[in-house]
């Protein structure tokens, strides 16, 4: 609508949570989070239903907004167009008089608003060029959100939320939500840009290689542009493998073998046996050594952790570790610390020098728990035994993120620079993320049952792995960049993900 018109108000969106006296109520709890729901975008296809509300205030800010007048502007989206960037108005002409005009987009902006500056009809389905189109609207309207009946009878406060903006890359044209009506001048290209792009916008760079075990053939490493190697070798029915770096054109998988015992092959080829027998069910964790080495983390068939170099250098620990589950080892000042759910359902770490640490952390049985080195030392994430998903640093401060998770599944973490994230399958079978500072992101992506998911860094950002609900090698982004690899893994199998 352009300035003057007598504002319309459009329908709201709704999303599967509802939030009611501050608890979540639905299949989700989610409570002390920043809460967020995204659907995956790529370049090729565009993305689908609603953004995020971080990601929406950083549209604002991106097309000249203020942090402060983002957070309303989000709030108006929300109430506008349900935070779906692809929504067109239903039920009224493309320019008709008065209010029987079209609106488009986060913001629902009209054919007289800002056309053809920021481009017009699809084009605005674009979230960055319908905020440029919104953000021109609130400056003409002296800098203020009246021109918007959202705002004007208050209906945004009930969107409002805390959350600070991120800023992703342009996404492109997001899928149409509705028909166009007669008189419309282009067609729907999701994933198609036009215009200038974002001022200083952070591009995702960077690649990553994920090794799965795929259905039937085996251990398989793929890389982002889906080159793929099958290795000749035969990997234990329910177990995963791990990934690690060698160097900048070299990486090493290991794995438990159909025999169960510990292997690990490099991606020129080059197999190693080790003489562990591994634990039915569970599978190794790996990291790079210095000198183009590395070490693996393992349970054993005896139920007790040990590590081996690739020297074949072992290192047995006096830790019992719970049936079904699996090691997670990082490198930290002075060699390495691993992190285990011991025979006792609780979390310990112990580093390479034996010193352990048993925290007062109870564990969901059948889960693993994943580390990370952080500023002062590590932090794990964990299911617990109540199925929340927590992290606990190395001091012992602990964080209750109260994200129902799925029961037999294991959180990922990943160290940033301001702090860490932590991937997980929730108790609706989605993958979730969320940050050290409470804020989390839904991906509208199912996730197979007794499936974790991996992350890796790429660019400024991440990416996650996962196995879908239909068997399927997945990754998205943070900047909700999905991509399909038309690759079947192996039931309760997991994939691992390496940034190169």
């Amino acid at each position: 609508m352009t300035t003057g018109e007598a504002p319309v108000r459009r329908r709201r969106g709704t999303t599967f949570i509802k939030l009611l006296g501050g608890l979540a109520v639905g299949t989700l709890v989610i409570a002390g989070a920043a809460l967020t729901t995204t659907t995956p975008a790529s370049a090729a296809s565009g993305g689908s239903g609603a953004l995020s509300y971080a990601a929406i205030e950083g549209f604002w800010v991106d097309a000249g907004g203020t942090a402060a007048s983002a957070r309303i502007a989000a709030a108006i989206a929300i109430e506008e167009s349900g935070g779906n960037p692809g929504a067109i108005q239903q039920g009224v002409g493309y320019c008709g008089s008065g209010s029987d005009r079209a609106g488009w987009g986060l913001w629902q902006i009209t054919c007289g608003d800002s056309v053809p500056q920021y481009g017009q009809d699809f084009q605005m389905l674009d979230p960055w060029n319908n905020a440029e189109a919104a953000f021109a609207k609130y400056v003409a309207a002296g800098e203020s959100f009246t021109p918007w009946t959202t705002y004007n009878d208050g209906a945004y406060t009930s969107a409002l939320q805390s959350v600070a903006p991120a800023f992703i890359a342009d996404p492109g044209q997001w899928t149409p939500r509705g028909s166009a009506p007669a008189g419309t001048h282009n067609t729907s290209q999701p994933g198609v840009t036009s215009g200038p792009g974002i001022p200083n916008a952070p591009t995702p760079t960077g690649s990553y290689v994920t090794a799965a075990h795929v259905k039937q053939t085996g251990l398989w490493s793929i890389t982002a542009g889906k080159a793929a190697t099958s290795f000749p070798v035969g990997v234990a029915a329910g177990t995963s493998p791990a990934i690690a770096s060698l160097s900048s054109n070299s990486y090493v998988i290991a794995f438990q073998a159909t025999g169960g015992d510990l292997w690990s092959i490099t991606s020129d080829g080059a197999a190693t046996h080790f003489p562990v027998g591994m634990a039915a069910g569970t599978s190794p964790s790996v990291i790079p050594t210095s000198g183009g080495g590395y070490v693996i983390a393992a349970q054993t068939n005896g139920g007790k952790l040990w590590t081996i170099t690739n020297t074949k250098a072992a290192t047995a620990f006096d830790v019992g570790m719970a049936a079904g589950t699996s090691p997670s080892i990082v490198a930290t000042s002075g060699g390495y610390t691993v992190a285990v759910q011991t025979n006792g359902g609780k979390l310990w770490t112990i580093t390479n020098t034996k010193a352990a640490t048993a925290f007062d952390v109870g564990m969901a049985a059948g889960t693993s728990p994943s580390i990370a080195a952080t500023s002062g030392g590590y932090t794990v994430a964990v299911q617990t035994n109540t199925n929340a998903l927590w992290t606990i640093t190395n001091t012992k401060a602990a964080t209750a993120f109260h994200i129902g998770m799925q029961a037999g599944t294991s959180p990922a973490i990943l160290a940033t620079s301001s702090g860490y994230v932590v991937a997980a399958q929730a108790n609706n079978g989605d993958l979730w993320s969320v940050t050290n500072g409470n804020a989390a992101t839904h991906f509208s992506i199912g996730m197979a049952s007794d499936t974790s998911p991996s992350i890796a860094p790429v660019g400024s950002g991440y990416v996650i792995a996962v196995q879908t609900n239909s068997s399927d090698l997945w990754t998205v982004t943070n900047t909700n960049a999905a991509t399909s690899f038309g690759v079947g893994l192996a039931s309760g199998t997991s994939p691992a993900i390496l940034a190169r």
